[in-house]
């Protein structure tokens, strides 16, 4: 009887293991059925965590949402299981898969939790802006899929207005008015670092009170110190020259550059910056295009006739570089002799404009008086050392033809050294007034 019952219970539990093989879906019994068991109680994304005495850690709040200044990314789950590989998987809004690494996990006495931290303050993940997600795999099979966003935070406001007040010799002014936005702190100074800037001064808005500075020419380092510390909101304007960024092409074509980056001029590359731009350029002048560096879809609004001004708003994304590049026909000349503004270097502005090309000649417009002078006296000097008086020479030449063509080359020489003095008079009045 004892027998009987045995080989009943062996043939039942052959039959019960059959049932199952046929009842499971042909890929598991294909081999995706985990080599271990893991059975998931808990899971969840944090930004912080906490250790005790013993070195066990704490996962804070959980949360979905983490900006580009965040550390990391800390991502744990509480499973019962004996021992396993485990796959974390992190993709992020393109599709790419910035991080795949398998770790051993062990547990003596479950349930355990295990931690996993991604690096986001590396800049190549962190302004990729947009939803992310984490799977975690084991045996093939995915345990289960976090989901998560990284956003954008801005700490500060930027508005950038431009003069160019003349195109030879450039002289252009700047003014960057500055909001900031401290994260739930304050700030008692602004860092800034403007290379090609010179004359540089601060003051508040709306009050226009004089802030205190700390320039370094050597670097263009600039620190604004704002007095007591300032919260969110806080205004202030920072006003200088430009020594460098506008070039001249050819046939009077201007070309104004700008060039900025998270690291390089405001030693943050972990926040983007919001920018807004005007550039105001020289009366007289014809905008004809721009074009932008990491500043696609640039959609610029010119406004004036005479005086034409350039807007467009771009923003300097983390950890990027930002340019532009404005191209106008200007005067080849001075334009301190047509739209009013008051020369500073009458002697620097006369040799640009003396020095010249004359289309299609070549020569300035300050050699030419020389060349004619010089012409004037070669061909008075032959026409003496060939006339008949000097019969030695036995050569015959037509005398008044030869001086007909002095007397044009002096008459371009006197037009041109009078239009030399009349232009150093005028820059000199200009200085004057």
């Amino acid at each position: 009887m004892a027998t009987r019952l045995v080989l009943l219970t062996k043939y039942s539990l052959a039959i019960l293991l059959s049932l199952l093989a046929f009842t499971l879906p042909a890929g598991s019994r294909a081999g995706a059925i985990p080599s271990v068991a893991i059975v998931v109680f808990d899971h969840g994304l944090t930004n912080h965590i906490s250790y005790t005495q013993r070195w066990h850690f704490v996962p804070g709040n959980k949360t979905s949402v983490f900006t580009q200044t965040s550390s990391y990314v800390y991502a744990y789950f509480t499973a019962a299981l004996a021992n396993a590989n485990v796959t974390w998987l992190w993709i992020g809004p393109d599709g790419q898969v910035y991080r795949n690494e398998t770790q051993q996990l062990e547990c003596d006495v479950s349930p355990c939790t295990f931690l996993y931290y991604f690096p986001l303050w590396s800049i190549s993940s962190a302004i990729r802006f947009g939803n992310w997600k984490m799977i975690l795999q084991a045996g093939g099979q995915n345990l289960y899929t976090e989901y998560f966003s990284v956003i954008s935070v801005m700490t500060q406001n930027d508005y950038w207005q431009f003069e160019i007040k003349q195109s030879v010799p450039p002289r252009i002014h700047g003014d960057l008015m500055v909001t900031i936005h401290p994260r739930n702190e304050t700030w008692s100074s602004y860092l800034v670092y403007l290379p090609y800037a010179a004359n540089v001064t601060a003051y508040e808005v709306p009050s226009k009170r004089t802030l205190d500075l700390v320039v370094s020419n050597k670097t263009g380092r600039v620190v604004v110190n704002f007095g007591v510390p300032r919260k969110d909101g806080y205004t202030f304007v920072l006003s200088f020259d430009l020594a460098w960024g506008l070039s001249d092409l050819s046939g009077g074509v201007f070309v104004f550059t700008w060039q900025e980056s998270g690291w390089g001029t405001f030693s943050d590359g972990y926040t983007s910056v919001p920018g807004a731009f005007n550039i105001t350029l020289p009366s007289g002048a014809t905008f004809l295009d721009i074009t932008g560096v990491n500043a696609l879809g640039i959609n610029p609004n010119v406004v004036g006739n005479s005086t034409p001004v350039v807007g467009f708003r771009a923003t300097l994304l983390a950890g990027q570089q930002l340019g532009w590049r404005v191209l106008y026909r200007g005067s080849p000349y001075s334009t301190s002799l047509f739209n009013g503004q008051p020369s500073t270097n009458p002697g620097e502005e006369l040799n640009v404009i003396l020095g010249r090309s004359i289309s299609p000649l070549p020569l300035t417009l300050g050699s030419l008086g020389l060349w004619t002078a010089v012409m004037c006296v070669f061909l008075l000097t032959a026409s003496e050392l060939l006339a008949p008086a000097y019969a030695s020479t036995g050569v015959l030449i037509n005398r008044r033809r030869l001086r007909i063509a002095v007397v044009i080359l002096l008459a371009v020489f006197i037009a041109v050294t009078v239009y030399e003095i009349s232009l150093l008079h005028s820059l000199l009045t200009q200085v004057g007034h």
